[in-house]
């Protein structure tokens, strides 16, 4: 059961601790960021890690886009098994896709919640958690692709909503968390979409997320063709 650990509602597993799945709560470090120092972050990441950027002289709206999203993130949830209730979290990592791809990427790994063997998972709310296991590249499509103005561009759209990722590629497995990874059916996202946006203040996102320290929160929803769609709230423990 790698996705559970006995702990009361204030006490979480450190990120260090890489073998298990579940990840940290109080014991996160805390970004007390500002919306500003969160692109600025952006810009950073995108010089260190784009080669277009090298060849521009500069990150364009696609290269901050993409390091924005990046980080290793967790989703808190609440397995029961027999008679015992036992809060995890699930890992999602965000970080730079591989360069033989024609667009520029960002990989998407879900990993395995690891809860096979129990008999329900839910969220802070009672709604139903089902597993997402698998790895997805997305691209990102500027608005404005030659603009001289990417980090006021980028700010401008993070104020309007949710970033929209275009899904270039890759399969997930998704079913009952309860139930063995491999035994899921797999769905192929490739020509969906995948949303991520700040969680708002008071929403039930941000209140199923009020145990963590870091304040980098996030909501990623994704949607393949054929309508198969889910989400989550995400907290971030580690920058990419």
């Amino acid at each position: 059961m790698a996705l559970t650990v006995r702990q009361r509602r204030t006490q979480c597993q450190g990120p260090r601790q890489r073998r298990r799945r579940v990840i940290a709560c109080r014991s996160m470090p805390c970004r007390r960021l500002r919306f500003a120092a969160l692109i600025a972050i952006a810009i950073a990441g995108s010089i260190a890690t784009s080669s277009a950027s090298a060849q521009s002289g500069g990150p364009d709206t696609v290269d901050l886009a993409l390091a924005w999203a990046r980080g290793g993130y967790a989703s808190p949830v609440i397995c029961r098994f027999g008679d015992k209730v036992e809060r995890g979290i699930r890992r999602i990592v965000i970080s730079p896709g591989p360069r033989s791809v024609e667009r520029r990427v960002d990989r998407v790994n879900f990993v395995d919640l690891g809860a096979s063997g129990g008999t329900r998972c839910h969220d802070e709310l009672g709604v139903e958690e089902q597993n997402v296991v698998g790895t997805l590249l997305i691209a990102y499509t500027a608005k404005r692709p030659r603009s001289d103005t990417p980090q006021r561009d980028l700010e401008q759209e993070l104020k309007s909503g949710p970033l929209t990722f275009d899904i270039v590629g890759g399969k997930l497995r998704l079913g009952a968390a309860t139930q063995a990874a491999e035994s899921l059916p797999e769905v192929d996202f490739e020509g969906g979409k995948l949303r991520l946006g700040v969680v708002e203040r008071g929403s039930d996102d941000a209140r199923r997320l009020s145990d963590f320290a870091s304040e980098r929160r996030l909501r990623l929803e994704a949607e393949a063709r054929d309508g198969t769609r889910f989400g989550m709230p995400l907290v971030e423990y580690e920058r990419r």
